[in-house]
């Protein structure tokens, strides 16, 4: 019997666990689609430049795709920056039977609850789900504002930009009393 799994890429996934885990799953040549969702930092996302961190998505896909390719019919491509948006449309195009996360550094709790709410079973490939805490519900706040799946993101965003513009108005006002106190003492 063919099975069709779906693989996202996390962090620093370890490509042998992830041939070993295809493997183990294989009663014959299973259809994989690998998912490499692409890391984006705040300073990206801000600035829109998402084309550096796809490429390196494509490339992690890519290399994913070539390790597998002996056991596998496999496919792949990179994902949006928020893994579930990217297995979301993966699931739109691929019917998944089971869900293969490889590498733990941004696995936790949410991504986990979150990809169980699209109906199809979830397996993690080394490293566990890193257990909920305050550490995690902080890093999952400041994910969703930088991801701009928060609520709060427009009114972060411009309350920011207020800061920001308020700093430079105060540092150019002291710049420009300290100009005056100098040259009045000449």
């Amino acid at each position: 019997m063919t099975r069709n799994l779906l693989v996202v890429l996390l962090g620093e996934a370890s490509l042998s666990e992830l041939r070993s885990a295809v493997e183990a799953r294989a009663d014959g040549v299973p259809n994989v689609h690998v998912v490499a969702p692409a890391h984006l930092g705040p300073l990206h996302w801000l600035a829109t430049d998402e084309q550096a961190a796809r490429e390196e998505a494509s490339v992690r896909a890519l290399e994913a795709e070539w390790i597998l390719s002996g056991e596998a019919a496999v496919g792949g491509e990179a994902g949006e920056a928020d893994p579930t948006l990217a297995v979301d449309d993966a699931l739109r195009r691929f019917p998944a039977e089971e869900i293969l996360l490889v590498g733990g550094g941004a696995a936790d709790s949410s991504l986990q609850a979150s990809l169980r709410r699209l109906g199809v079973p979830i397996t993690w490939v080394g490293r566990s789900a890193a257990a909920g805490g305050n550490r995690s519900r902080l890093r999952d706040a400041v994910r969703g504002l930088a991801s701009g799946r928060s609520r709060a993101t427009p009114f972060v965003a411009f309350a920011g930009a207020n800061l920001a513009l308020l700093l430079i108005g105060l540092l150019i006002t002291v710049v420009v009393a300290l100009i005056l106190w100098l040259t009045g003492l000449a």
